[in-house]
């Protein structure tokens, strides 16, 4: 949507504020509007924004820091006024109600003079909550925002088909998780930190019939352990002493009809394992302060990167909910145990990292390919990107290949990491079952790019008959990035006329 230009903004947004017949008009809309100053200041708010965020109106915010009347000033109206673009979040008043918030900044030539916020509705119109909760608890899933999480997929869900390996353990690992995708029970993920524990319970997830339902994301290890039980359960008005007015939803029954991902299910204290045990066995939660219990379907899938066994011996880990977690168990390789799918988490990394345009023309030198592939990478592939994103800062603007120069010097000091005179002297490559071997040329991500969509784009033109606007639809691509990677991959440009003969 264009943002709306006022010419002479200054004493025309004065003159607009100060017209009677302008507040008369938005006054009587039920969707509140307030109006926001470059310095943060509110300086209109609607008889409806009153209402809706359940604000006295005689208590006047007309004067006052946005971020005195919301939690999420910082995200929402200030960061329009930042940017000068629209931002659509969850709007989070400091009296506990949430909201479905929209706003607009207005711009007078590249200048941002205010930021117009439209509230669509919040948790304080309880005669309307039922489905606004669901599409606004969606919205902020899909647009990757939760109040002190981001996704850090830019607010996709991963899939089976967008999770990078072919190697023999990946592929058996892909095949194991589409399988567990069609149960309702628990499943629990393994593995080394930074194999993307995540990535594959996201995956489970959209291949799942609960797809269309919430990815409730929860990181055990970084809730505070006086806060976990009322994050997890939540808790209702009048629990404890600065209880939200209304109560709030825990994490659980934020995932009614869809999926909750307990990341480091081992740091989960003792005193909660045994009440999240009997919240797995029948599905019912009970908030803090409530009398009764609560049910809410959700599916589970927990992940760590510890020995689970030992800790139960140690006495860190409840015995019976291990027992009532592991019933459908996946086992993440780390990465030193699929090199084969290096170069093609390479080429999908520098494209998330630099971009599409500027991947085509990068490569990485051949010495930079041996060292990646003896590295032990410890880190698993998000040490990979973070070294790749490393390494792309240190390149000057007109570098198109990545050395050894520009790579941490951590990459040299790792054990079994060999020197870079080794490098230089050592020629060739095999890495036992993959079968890989790598050439002494640059790796190119045109290359590694080329072997991964190829396929992809041949198979959409072939089922868009030669189309390339309607195979570019189907790719969720561009119809020019379509040509670009068409180009860079060889593929005829005019195979569409071609295929009609």
């Amino acid at each position: 949507m264009d943002t709306p230009h006022i010419p002479n903004t200054p004493d025309c947004l004065m003159q607009l504020l100060e017209n009677p017949l302008f507040h008369r008009i938005l006054d009587v809309m039920q969707t509140g509007v307030s109006i926001t100053d470059p310095t943060g200041t509110i300086k209109f708010f609607s008889k409806s924004c009153y209402t809706v965020h359940g604000l006295n109106p005689q208590d006047s915010v007309v004067g006052k820091n946005i971020g005195e009347v919301f939690c999420t000033a910082d995200s929402g109206v200030l960061k329009s006024l930042e940017t000068g673009q629209a931002t659509t979040i969850n709007s989070v008043a400091r009296n506990g109600v949430e909201a479905l918030c929209r706003r607009y900044p207005i711009l007078d030539g590249n200048r941002v003079i205010c930021c117009v916020a439209e509230v669509l509705a919040t948790t304080h119109q309880n005669n309307q909550l039922d489905e606004l909760l669901k599409r606004l608890q969606q919205l902020k899933n899909k647009s990757g925002y939760v109040i002190g999480k981001e996704s850090s997929h830019r607010g996709a869900l991963c899939t089976f088909e967008s999770l990078i390996g072919d190697t023999r353990v990946m592929q058996k690992l892909k095949k194991m998780g589409r399988r567990f995708a069609r149960s309702q029970e628990p499943v629990l993920i393994l593995g080394e930190s930074g194999t993307g524990k995540e990535l594959l319970a996201q995956a489970i997830h959209t291949a799942s019939s609960r797809a269309e339902g919430a990815f409730v994301s929860v990181n055990c290890a970084a809730l505070p352990r006086e806060l976990a039980e009322s994050e997890l359960f939540g808790y209702v008005e009048g629990a404890f002493t600065g209880a939200k007015k209304g109560g709030k939803k825990g994490k659980f029954e934020l995932a009614d009809n869809g999926t909750i991902f307990l990341d480091e299910i081992a740091e989960l204290p003792l005193h909660l394992q045994a009440k999240f045990l009997r919240v797995l066995e029948n599905n019912e939660i009970q908030k803090i302060g409530m009398g009764q219990s609560q049910y809410s379907n959700f599916r589970l899938i927990a992940a760590t990167n510890r020995d689970l066994p030992e800790l139960i011996r140690q006495g860190q880990f409840r015995e019976d909910l291990y027992h009532r977690l592991n019933i459908l168990e996946l086992r993440l390789p780390s990465l030193r145990q699929r090199r084969g799918d290096i170069p093609a988490l390479i080429a999908q990394l520098i494209e998330w990292i630099c971009g599409p345009q500027k991947a085509l023309s990068l490569h990485l030198s051949p010495e930079v390919l041996k060292l990646f592939m003896h590295y032990p990478w410890p880190g698993n592939v998000r040490e990979l990107k973070n070294v790749l994103a490393y390494a792309y800062c240190c390149m000057d603007d007109n570098e198109v290949e990545l050395g050894l120069q520009h790579l941490p010097e951590r990459m040299f000091t790792q054990p079994q990491a060999p020197s870079p005179a080794a490098l230089e002297l050592k020629g060739g490559m095999e890495h036992g079952r993959t079968g890989l071997h790598a050439a002494p040329e640059a790796f190119s991500f045109r290359r590694a790019q080329g072997d991964l969509e190829r396929h992809a784009i041949e198979a959409a033109l072939n089922a868009a008959g030669g189309n390339k606007s309607r195979a570019a639809r189907t790719l969720g691509i561009a119809r020019n990035t379509l040509y670009l990677k068409m180009k860079a991959l060889g593929l005829p440009l005019h195979s569409e006329k071609r295929s009609r003969k």
